[in-house]
């Protein structure tokens, strides 16, 4: 009773083990022709070559077994033996392979026990298991555990085993045909949304090209009517000093010159940035005090300034830097015209310069509601703006042109007293930017 049981429990398993591979493999999905063909198609087009090394490792702990393999199998593949699953593992490990055939029953490692450590060491392989008709667990664990493609029962025929070696092979190789056809795909959907990206930012550029040509051709016309004004004023300036006029308003008047003049430059600097794309500097030695001293003469004509109390800090023995004296007081009046902005009524602006490291540092700093993280990022893009519609979102911009060409950066961050504080740095002596 017991042996017959013990038959139908062995035939039972066989005929599952036959079911199980009647695709070539325990775990292959079924495919069509048409799959077939188009995997082909993508491979001849994307120039995808054999992925296979015709390399077969035979592990068997008899020798004599190991040179029957070999004679059987040598005329067509690269055979590589082992006598054990450790010493398997190691040929793996270094040694192209496609195809692992091993007996089970072996000393120490079983060949179950190998193609499961195979399985997760070396996944691009297909496993064959030699086994007894009896060895009915070795069996299951080859279907269910070791992920074996196919298993060839003692004695063994020829015919089968070279049949079971080429359809092994065969699955080895779509499998890895398939992952070169993924990576290239992937790699060549990477260079596509590589040139995208690229495209869209160059539409960015020339849309921003287009805007800030736009505001050029507007600070040409400004710079014109500006022109025609400073030349009455220039007038008005010689009739004074022949006049007995009050120095006060003398003085009045050629601060009103002195602003002018500036935002004329201010406005031929927008304009041939427009133009050209880049900035053209006038270098020469340059005292950071100077710039300073420069910067609040010109913003004193701003009606908010009375409103306000502006403190100036400049370390004394500072080294001059190369630059260009307009270009940089442009920048500072910028900076603290925005603070004077910023700030309540009766707040202080805070300006000050000093040595760090082989930098200068020229800050401003003011008392108003700080700038929002999420507008910090993008501060010095043009056309952003911490004022909403009230600015056009071009003088900051325009200011880290100026710094960033004199070799230098700025940066915008927290006050210590919750308002805004922005920083310049540049490079002390001659070692600024390039001219």
């Amino acid at each position: 009773m017991c042996a017959r049981t013990n038959s139908r429990s062995a035939h039972f398993l066989f005929a599952k083990a036959r079911a199980y591979t009647s695709v070539h493999s325990l775990a292959a999905p079924r495919r069509t022709v048409n799959d077939d063909l188009q995997i082909s198609a993508l491979v001849e087009r994307l120039g995808v070559g054999t992925q296979l090394t015709r390399g077969v490792l035979v592990v068997d702990d008899e020798p004599l077994n190991l040179r029957v393999l070999q004679d059987l199998l040598e005329d067509h593949w690269t055979v590589h033996q082992a006598a054990s699953g450790e010493e398997a593992l190691a040929l793996a490990a270094t040694t192209p392979l496609d195809v692992v055939v091993t007996d089970q029953r072996m000393p120490g490692m079983k060949g179950v026990d190998l193609l499961a450590e195979l399985r997760v060491r070396r996944p691009d392989l297909a496993g064959i298991v030699i086994t007894g008709f009896a060895d009915m667990q070795s069996l299951e664990s080859a279907i269910n555990r070791a992920g074996a493609f196919r298993f060839l029962r003692k004695p063994w025929d020829a015919a089968d085993v070279l049949s079971a070696v080429e359809q092994a092979a065969a699955f080895v190789g779509r499998g890895r045909t398939i992952r070169a056809l993924v990576e290239q795909l992937a790699a060549q959907g990477s260079a596509l949304e590589a040139s995208l990206a690229s495209l869209r930012e160059q539409q960015a550029m020339l849309l921003h090209m287009e805007r800030v040509g736009t505001i050029g051709r507007l600070a040409s016309g400004v710079a014109h009517d500006l022109r025609n004004v400073m030349a009455g004023l220039r007038s008005a300036e010689d009739e004074m000093r022949q006049l007995d006029v009050a120095p006060g308003l003398r003085d009045f008047l050629g601060l009103g010159l002195s602003h002018a003049e500036n935002l004329m430059r201010s406005l031929q600097t927008l304009r041939d940035y427009s133009r050209t794309g880049s900035l053209e500097l006038t270098r020469a030695p340059l005292a950071v005090g100077k710039v300073v001293e420069n910067a609040v003469a010109i913003a004193r004509m701003d009606p908010l300034f009375r409103q306000r109390a502006v403190e100036r800090r400049v370390d004394e023995g500072l080294p001059e830097l190369m630059g260009d004296a307009q270009k940089l007081t442009q920048v500072l009046v910028n900076l603290v015209r925005n603070a004077l902005q910023a700030s309540p009524p009766r707040a202080t602006v805070r300006i000050e310069a000093a040595s760090r490291g082989a930098e200068l540092l020229v800050a401003v700093e003011d008392e108003g509601a700080g700038v929002a993280a999420e507008v910090r990022e993008r501060l010095f893009q043009p056309f952003v703006s911490g004022k909403g519609d009230q600015g056009l979102g071009m003088g900051l911009y325009m200011a880290r042109l100026i710094v960033e060409r004199h070799g230098g950066r700025i940066s915008a961050g927290a006050g210590a007293r919750g308002g805004a504080r922005f920083e310049v740095s540049l490079p002390a002596g001659g070692t600024a930017g390039p001219a």
